[in-house]
């Protein structure tokens, strides 16, 4: 086949074949061609945008305003080194550019911290290809809680700029819709004051979103609720700008207590508590799938959320019925009953776009077990083209083969990844390699592509490029080579001692044996302090340390401040300092408590402390940022006492009595001695002043002495 061939599939595949009966359509706004420009002007320096002069990419029309099937690009060099990129949509031509900055450039662009050399190996003559599924998709809930609670524009376009960068085309955006909420349930009859008990607070909108949680942090004032929608109206424009297409929310059925006194005749169903919170907090209302009422809110949602946000800005709608909530804790969970939910939530999407697309996540079907029966009579409800599901932990627990590819419905492949996060060093690059190989070989023509689920960002920037990178190929990513490139372009230099570095890396903490059921890698050191613990390797620790200490004086020297660098090596050092502690000053503690021996007990909790000081130099983050980024957002005087507490409240205590205790712990500097160390220096002062160590009596006391009253002083 010549050489030119993607050139043709440009055309053949994207001007206009006709699609299968079933097939997904997603919709493409009229984006600027020549979004591309700005996003190199915004991240990189003016050599390469004049290294990519010559950039063509098929305008919205051209690929008859439809997410072509294919992410398509082509890099031709000519005899000179002159390079022409040719591209299905903006972003194929970001990706195409972006992997070549990173593999003959040596520049990368992360999330955190840019590198950038000077220019590009010279390489004459040649044709580089680039080809993706139909789906490159980036979004999870949670996200938008752990990581994006606090954002304002600024770094809300470096990210967009990122995600165009690699190549995404779908994005969940939930951000802004409370606004709209709050008119529809008003013009029901809903007071404005009765939402403060519907609404929660910023941070743990999430959960709010997906039907767990009402209230907690005290509700959402207007002004805020305005300002989320002046934002997420921003990040829209400038997705659909760079031919990325927003996935917006639909009804789920979620709803104030408040209709059921409204709405007499209809039905509603109480959902069960979530993690343990209270009724007040959690057991939302649901509007029973049955209920006409079900449809007159869905319908009318959409057509206030299609004004707000300017017209059919999309065609894809995300909604999460069961979100880690038990249908079977219904006496409505039958197989009428799952299949009505599914049908109603499509019907309502459909009466106002009749091309809707509804996004659902795989988390309710592996998460909660549900019976095969279950899934079976709830997928069959929705119509092939009509549902495209995020299998969304698909790396560890690929729910696409134990639902018979979800009984032919269109999904996507998602790294999952980090809950919560943490940055701890953890991952298997090789098994997530053959994960989607895999998914590519057996699970049929219903998969449309690959995408991030991650929990939080800003943690293993390792794992995630990597699979990027294999998004964009059709077969397995040599590793040796790949480090290589990876180790080049993020510190901008060809060093050997580099790659051995990452390949240390790669064969060590990247290559973490995982299975479901098993619980997931954490440091104790982290978690409230209790006796007999270790932090368990699945490498030779020793020998691994001892090689990493043996490259740190030349890395040091060769490649010393470098951001990234600095970025990486604070993650080693503090893996190696962590397990110092664990290993031998907490167990050191533990078997001299053992021994009755108060003075060693003492000694060795000394040096702990001392430790946990250490730590704090290896941050790379700082809790008192993330809590200042609370206080500046808020919009009225009463938001900017709530939201530094609930900012605080979500990465320790996590719930009024430590529901998802340290769930969300971070590494980073004001919770390594502040907060994590604190608490181990009052288990030393109980064990210290006790004989026995009594673990309900000093659960009760380190939360009321230490937990929360640091999860609620502003740090």
């Amino acid at each position: 086949m010549p050489r030119h061939f993607h050139v043709a599939l440009l055309i053949l595949v994207l001007c206009g074949a006709e699609r299968a009966r079933g097939a997904l359509r997603v919709q493409l706004q009229d984006y600027d061609k020549n979004s591309w420009r700005s996003v190199l002007r915004r991240v990189a320096p003016e050599w390469v945008l004049e290294e990519f002069a010559d950039v063509k990419v098929l305008s919205a029309a051209e690929n008859g305003f439809q997410l072509p099937k294919s992410g398509l690009a082509q890099i031709e060099i000519n005899k000179s080194g002159r390079k022409t990129v040719t591209a299905n949509t903006p972003t194929d031509a970001l990706n195409a550019i972006n992997t070549y900055l990173r593999t003959e450039c040596l520049s990368q662009v992360s999330w955190s911290n840019s590198s950038f050399s000077s220019g590009c190996r010279k390489r004459t003559s040649d044709f580089i290809n680039f080809e993706s599924k139909q789906i490159r998709y980036f979004g999870n809930m949670c996200t938008f809680s752990y990581s994006f609670a606090w954002w304002e524009w600024p770094q809300w376009e470096r990210f967009i700029d990122w995600i165009a960068l690699n190549g995404f085309n779908t994005v969940l955006m939930p951000l802004g819709q409370e606004i709209i909420w709050r008119d529809i349930f008003m013009g029901l009859g809903v007071q404005r004051d009765e939402l403060d008990s519907y609404f929660t607070s910023q941070a743990y909108l999430a959960w709010h979103r997906m039907g767990n949680l009402k209230a907690y942090g005290g509700g959402l004032s207007d002004a805020q609720m305005l300002n989320d929608h002046n934002l997420a109206k921003r990040i829209i424009d400038r997705l659909l700008e760079l031919g990325i297409t927003p996935i917006l929310p639909t009804f789920a059925g979620f709803v104030p207590d408040h209709l059921e006194t409204l709405f007499p005749a209809s039905k509603f169903n109480r959902l069960p508590r979530w993690n343990n919170f209270t009724s007040e907090t959690s057991c939302m209302l649901s509007v029973s799938p049955f209920d006409p009422l079900f449809q007159k809110i869905g319908s009318t949602f959409l057509r206030h959320q299609k004004k707000m946000f300017g017209g059919d800005v999309t065609n894809m709608y995300s909604a999460d019925p069961f979100n880690e909530i038990l249908p079977s804790e219904s006496a409505k969970f039958d197989a009428k009953f799952v299949k009505q939910t599914a049908q109603a939530i499509m019907n309502s999407c459909k009466k106002v776009d009749k091309n809707c697309v509804w996004v659902l996540q795989s988390w309710s079907f592996t998460y909660d077990q549900w019976p095969a029966w279950a899934i079976k009579s709830f997928l069959s409800a929705i119509p092939v083209g009509n549902l495209l599901i995020l299998d969304l932990y698909a790396e560890v627990v690929p729910a696409w083969q134990m639902t018979s590819s979800f009984q032919g419905h269109h999904f996507v492949w998602c790294l999952l990844h980090n809950f919560g996060g943490s940055r701890e060093l953890r991952g298997n690059l090789q098994k997530i390699d053959k994960g989607y190989q895999l998914a590519l070989m057996k699970a049929g023509s219903n998969l449309v592509g690959a995408g991030l689920s991650m929990e939080a960002i800003d943690q293993n920037y390792v794992v995630y490029q990597f699979m990027i990178d294999r998004m964009w190929s059709p077969e397995p990513l040599p590793l040796n080579n790949w480090l290589k490139a990876y180790s080049e372009s993020r510190y901008s230099a060809d060093f050997k001692v580099a790659q051995k570095f990452w390949t240390l890396l790669a064969g060590t903490f990247y290559n973490q044996p995982e299975k479901w059921g098993t619980p997931r890698f954490s440091v104790f050191l982290y978690h409230r302090p209790g006796f007999g613990r270790k932090i368990e390797y699945w490498f030779p620790v020793e020998e691994t340390f001892s090689r990493f200490r043996e490259l740190l004086p030349a890395l040091v020297h060769v490649l010393g401040e470098h951001p990234l660098f600095r970025e990486d090596l604070n993650d080693v050092m503090r893996e190696m300092t962590q397990f110092e502690m664990g290993n031998e000053a907490a167990l050191s503690m533990s078997e001299a408590f053992l021994m009755e021996d108060k003075q060693q007990v003492g000694a060795s909790c000394e040096m702990l402390m001392e430790m946990f000081q250490k730590l704090e130099s290896y941050s790379n983050r700082d809790v008192r940022q993330w809590i200042e980024n609370a206080k500046s957002i808020a919009p009225t005087s009463e938001e900017r006492q709530v939201f530094p507490v609930t900012a605080g409240d979500i990465l320790t205590v996590w719930g009024p009595t430590g529901q998802n205790l340290d769930y969300a712990h971070r590494e980073w500097a004001g919770l390594m001695s502040g907060y994590y160390g604190r608490r181990w220096q009052y288990f030393c002062d109980w064990i210290l002043e006790h004989d026995d160590f009594n673990h309900t009596e000093f659960s009760i006391s380190v939360f009321r002495d230490v937990e929360r009253p640091f999860s609620i002083s502003n740090i």
